[in-house]
């Protein structure tokens, strides 16, 4: 399963159970919205990132990192969102048009990719989706008892 597979299958979730995508990113194709760290550097794209979703639904904000295999390194860097406001201005400015109460943080992959270095690092998240082969989505980390 391709990273851009695993991305649709979060869109198709998502858009199903009503969340409104506000940003969405397929693998080499630029389409995303690109977060600027908020200190002033003055290279236009040095130290950005592009989530591959962000979606929202009544209040709750969720951030996708979308892989097609299981990255210990892609663990830390989302957990790295999560434990300071580096980004802050621009995750604010990207969801000035949404009431936001709470913003979580998560990566997604292939089920069958959900191995126990996954499991050790699931706790750095808010939470960890797997998607199966026929395209069904899972959580393998839930700790917000999160749904779509």
């Amino acid at each position: 399963m391709t990273e851009e597979q695993v991305t649709k299958a979060i869109l198709n979730a998502l858009a199903k159970n009503g969340w409104k995508i506000v940003a969405f990113d397929f693998p080499q194709s630029g389409s995303g919205k690109m977060l600027h760290p908020n200190e002033n550097i003055s290279e236009k794209n040095k130290g950005g990132i592009v989530p591959d979703v962000v979606a929202v639904k009544n209040g709750l904000c969720l951030f996708f990192e979308n892989k097609d295999r299981f990255v210990s390194n892609d663990f830390h860097k989302v957990s790295a969102l999560i434990g300071d406001n580096q980004y802050s201005n621009s995750i604010a400015a990207l969801l000035n048009d949404y009431r936001i109460d709470k913003i979580l943080y998560g990566i997604a992959f292939p089920s069958s990719k959900w191995s126990n270095k996954a499991k050790s690092n699931a706790a750095l998240l808010d939470f960890v989706v797997g998607v199966t082969a026929s395209g069904n989505i899972e959580f393998l980390h839930n700790p917000h008892s999160l749904e779509f």
